[in-house]
């Protein structure tokens, strides 16, 4: 494969609803709960959104395997890397470390840049579209390559 296509379904598959599922994290945290902007109910939010996030990546592991054998490039296959949850107990802990900052920083931005009615109201539905769109756009790039095979 190459490396274009493969970036372009890396961007569509990947990184993208992973934005958008960040995205969905803070605007349902800060939509439901009250006195969103103290920090221990913060952390606690975002505890349970990098839990939310490990297993979101627990089902996208076959698609990521078959992009992460298909590349030679050291930068990329790193960045496969971030979304795998089949390593060393040490990387999965760092893994949910790393989701539980970006979460409490998605849980910030969007209290900071939405006001309380775009963000009870139907801001998480465009998100969500984004997150179709790319998703389906994603998958017809590269659907023979990340289809099951019989054997």
């Amino acid at each position: 494969m190459k490396k274009n296509h493969l970036l372009l379904v890396f961007t569509f598959l990947l990184v993208i609803p992973y934005l958008c599922s960040l995205t969905i994290i803070g605007i349902g945290y800060n939509a439901l709960v009250l006195h969103s902007a103290e920090w221990f109910r913060s952390m606690v939010g975002s505890l349970c959104g990098a839990l939310i996030m490990f297993a979101i990546k627990a089902t996208i592991q076959r698609p990521l395997d078959l992009l992460a054998n298909e590349t030679t490039e050291p930068l990329l296959k790193q960045s496969l890397r971030l979304f795998s949850v089949r390593r060393r107990r040490k990387l999965l802990v760092f893994n949910i470390i790393i989701d539980f900052f970006l979460c409490y920083g998605a849980t910030i931005l969007v209290r900071d840049w939405l006001t309380l009615d775009q963000i009870v109201g139907t801001t998480i539905g465009y998100v969500f579209l984004v997150m179709f769109i790319s998703t389906c756009l994603g998958a017809y790039v590269e659907y023979d390559q990340l289809a099951l095979k019989p054997r």
